[in-house]
């Protein structure tokens, strides 16, 4: 019973909602809700990686430097064996195709390889998110003059009867939708910008390791 009374509420509520806002702001709800998701998702993707810890990845690449035989590069693998880093990936594959032997080219290859993997997982969804601060403002502005067009409608068809206030009151719901595009639109554009910066910053580290790596190992006559 309790339940049931709850499911009212609820269908009452959404009910209520979609009359303020329209089809259109519906549809920026949703919109809202799937843009809320993508941000948490990139922010545990980006913490489950941790950009922030490059001190493994310096170690080993200190240890690659000192010195370019086997041991060495079996200490810097071991160095990098549990780390999350998108670079430590790199540097294990490229160490697994030095330890096995591989030409320079091929040791590139496969940390090339490597980053790209990493790179596009951590890349995903950031078009998605571009993508609703893009069309989302233009919603709340399509719903603003579908709202606008109906209520000079009804102007119209009230004729001499017509009524300021709700004239008035129509521009303030149509005008809504213009507010909740602009509030979904914001933090979509915040957490691409943000993301994509990362990435950016991210791929200069990745490029400053890779040169160190392979010069080290070209150093060592590998």
């Amino acid at each position: 019973m309790n339940t049931a009374f709850q499911i009212d509420r609820l269908l009452e509520t959404a009910g209520r909602l979609y009359g303020l806002v329209g089809p259109v702001g519906a549809l920026l709800v949703v919109i809202s809700v799937l843009s809320l998701t993508i941000i948490l998702l990139k922010l545990a993707m980006f913490a489950h990686a941790r950009l922030g810890r490059m001190r493994a990845v310096e170690r080993a690449l200190a240890v690659i430097e000192n010195g370019g035989g086997n041991g060495a590069l079996e200490d810097a693998r071991a160095l990098l064996a549990r780390e999350r880093h998108p670079i430590a990936g790199m540097m294990r594959a490229g160490l697994a195709a030095a330890l096995a032997g591989a030409s320079r080219a091929r040791i590139e290859a496969a940390v090339r390889a490597a980053a790209a993997e990493r790179l596009t997982g951590l890349s995903r969804y950031n078009r998605l998110l571009e993508l609703v601060g893009l069309i989302a403002p233009l919603l709340g502005l399509l719903g603003t003059i579908l709202g606008m067009i109906s209520a000079f409608q009804a102007l119209q068809a009230s004729g001499a009867r017509a009524d300021p206030a709700a004239l008035a009151g129509g521009i303030w719901e149509a005008l809504t939708t213009t507010a909740l595009g602009l509030a979904v639109a914001i933090p979509a554009i915040v957490a691409f910008n943000l993301a994509e910066n990362r990435l950016d910053r991210l791929r200069v580290e990745a490029a400053s390791a890779l040169a160190r790596f392979l010069a080290s190992l070209e150093e060592h006559g590998r």
